[in-house]
C-alpha cells in the first residue's frame, strides 16, 4: 500500500468540527449495533427509533464540504474515473440515416457479392471489404449491407474524434463518405476539417472537390464522387438537414 503524498495535510485539514461530530454520532450508531433492547431495558420500537436517528444524523457530517485540503478542488472536478456514456454518432444513432449512408456510399464503392482480387491482388468482396476474405467467398446483398453499415459506423466514430463542429445530417453523410474513401488520418489532418471546425461549413464543402487525386493523378471517378459529395454537403446546409 502506498500513501498519498499529502497525507499529513489531509489528516490535519480533515479534523473539522463536522468530522468530529460524525465520529461521535457514528460511535453511538456502533454502540446501538452491539447492544440489544433487552440489555438496556428499552422497548424494541424505541430502541430502533433511537438507533435509526443516530445513523441519520451522521449523514450530513459525512457529506459536508471540507475546505482547505490541497488539491481537493481538482479531485472533485476530476472525471477520469467516471463511467462514460458511449457516444453514438449522428448516422449511427438513426436507422434511416444509416440506410441513407449505405445507399450513398455503396453506390460509389460498388457491390460485388463474389470474392475477387483487386488491382493489387488483394481478395475483396461486397463494398470493398478485405478483412478475412478468401477465394470462393460469397455474400448476400443483406450481408454486404450489414458489413458496410459496420464500417460506416466505425469511420463515423473515427471522424468524430476530430470533427468538433455540429453539422447537418446530409453534410455528415458526405463527410463520412469522403473519410471512408481517404481514411480517418487524412481526413483529420485536412484543411477541410480545419475550416469546418472553425465554423466555415460551406468552405469545408467546397474543399471536397480538391480530393480527386490518387497517386498524384486526377481520376474521373473520384472527381464525380467528390462533386456528388460536395453537392450533398451544400444541399444539407441549405435545407438544414
Amino acid at each position: 500500500m502506498t500513501l498519498i503524498t499529502n497525507w499529513r495535510t489531509v489528516l490535519a485539514k480533515s479534523a473539522s468540527i463536522w468530522l468530529i461530530l460524525a465520529s461521535l454520532v457514528a460511535s453511538f450508531g456502533f454502540f446501538f449495533a452491539l447492544v440489544n433492547p433487552a440489555l438496556m431495558g428499552w422497548s424494541p420500537i424505541c430502541f430502533a427509533a433511537v438507533s435509526a436517528g443516530f445513523q441519520t444524523l451522521a449523514i450530513p457530517a459525512r457529506v459536508m464540504l471540507q475546505k482547505g485540503i490541497s488539491g481537493l478542488d481538482r479531485f472533485r472536478a476530476d472525471q477520469s474515473g467516471a463511467l462514460k456514456r458511449r457516444y453514438v454518432g449522428l448516422i449511427a444513432g438513426s436507422g434511416i440515416a444509416l440506410s441513407s449512408a449505405i445507399a450513398f456510399i455503396g453506390s460509389w464503392e460498388g457491390l460485388r457479392q463474389e470474392a475477387y482480387r483487386d488491382v493489387v491482388g488483394v481478395w475483396t468482396v461486397c463494398y470493398g471489404a478485405t478483412g478475412g476474405v478468401r477465394p470462393g467467398d460469397s455474400y448476400s446483398r443483406a450481408d454486404c449491407d450489414q458489413m458496410l453499415a459496420a464500417e460506416i459506423i466505425r469511420y463515423e466514430a473515427g471522424l468524430d474524434r476530430c470533427l468538433t463542429a455540429e453539422v447537418p445530417l446530409g453534410m455528415k453523410i458526405a463527410l463520412v463518405s469522403w473519410t471512408y474513401n481517404v481514411g480517418v488520418g487524412a481526413a483529420c489532418g485536412s484543411t477541410l476539417l480545419r475550416r469546418v471546425n472553425a465554423g466555415d461549413l460551406s468552405g469545408g464543402c467546397d474543399e471536397l472537390q480538391r480530393w480527386n487525386r490518387a497517386g498524384g493523378r486526377v481520376w474521373p471517378g473520384l472527381t464525380r464522387r467528390r462533386i456528388s459529395e460536395m453537392e450533398m454537403c451544400h444541399a444539407a446546409l441549405r435545407s438544414g438537414a
